[in-house]
């Protein structure tokens, strides 16, 4: 009689395996992309900091920050060095493509006076806070 080493974790191949088919290979990379990347938020009394980590960008246009009170976006597009045809791939673990990242804010933001920079894969943005948003009413029709 031949002994079956025991492995306990054998069972979640299958789903390993239909994970990275369906999730790194194309179909549902976007939805991936929000994982793939570390944020750090911090606050202090009168500033808001964010810095990620988002190593690949070459150009000012492949990044886009949008900020809108407390919800700030930050997307972009990794693109891929051209490989010559004479290469074949065996293992493709770097991300490239389009990504994006919503996060809320711990408090509300201005967007003019905000400071980003990009260095070494390391994006670092600051925004000030705003003391004194406009506030806001809703009108009410009664009829």
């Amino acid at each position: 009689m031949a002994l079956i080493p025991n492995d306990p974790f054998r069972m979640f191949n299958h789903y390993w395996d239909e994970m990275e088919r369906n999730y790194l290979r194309g179909r549902g990379k976007e939805e991936l992309s929000q994982f793939l990347y570390r944020v750090d938020v911090e606050e202090t009394a009168d500033q808001v900091l964010v810095t990620a980590e988002i190593p690949g960008l070459e150009k000012r246009e492949d990044l886009h920050i949008e900020v809108d009170e407390k919800l700030l976006t930050i997307s972009g597009e990794i693109k891929r060095a051209a490989s010559t045809s004479e290469r074949s791939s065996h293992r493709t673990e770097r991300y490239y493509g389009k990504f994006s990242r919503t996060l809320t804010l711990p408090a509300v933001v201005k967007a003019d006076g905000s400071h980003a920079s990009y260095k070494n894969g390391i994006l670092e943005l600051s925004f000030l806070k705003d003391r004194h948003p406009a506030a806001r009413t809703i009108e009410v029709d009664f009829h």
